[in-house]
């Protein structure tokens, strides 16, 4: 085989080998194959952003530990993190940057950003954050406070 040949298909490897990391499907396989706790709290973060999307904020309480859910007032905090009231929060994509575990992987964080619709203004933001985890047995659960405190 030539030289030119075979440098052409380890690039085309390359290549498909980040557009499948970068898809959310291709990010999740590798991540619970490297890691099943980074892949449980970045599988937890998009289900509760999409819980926000779709304003079901009993849901999005859900992710804090169960002695917390009640006490968790996500209207409030997401007004505080995304600094808009959550009635005109039009939350239209977003995505995981990063995600990491501390040394003894019980603590984890997952950096995200979004695009979101400000109504009745037609500003579009752009913000970033990080949700905060931590695990319980072999539960993790969002600490909502940290994560929401903008």
């Amino acid at each position: 085989m030539k030289k030119s040949t075979l440098a052409f298909l380890l690039i085309l490897l390359m290549v498909g080998g980040y557009i499948l990391y970068d898809s959310g499907w291709g990010r999740s396989v590798l991540l619970n194959f490297f890691s099943e706790d980074l892949g449980r709290i970045e599988e937890i973060s998009l289900a509760f952003m999409e819980d926000i999307q779709y304003k079901d904020f009993q849901s999005a309480a859900e992710y804090h530990s169960p002695e917390d859910q009640e006490k968790a007032d996500i209207p409030k905090m997401i007004e505080r993190m995304f600094k808009i009231k959550p009635e005109l929060l039009d939350m239209m994509e977003y995505s995981i940057l990063e995600s990491s575990l501390d040394s003894s992987k019980t603590r984890g964080r997952v950096k995200m950003k979004s695009k979101v619709n400000v109504l009745n203004s037609g500003k579009i933001k752009n913000p970033e954050f990080i949700l905060y985890y931590h695990k319980e047995g072999e539960m993790w659960y969002m600490d909502l406070e940290s994560s929401l405190q903008g």
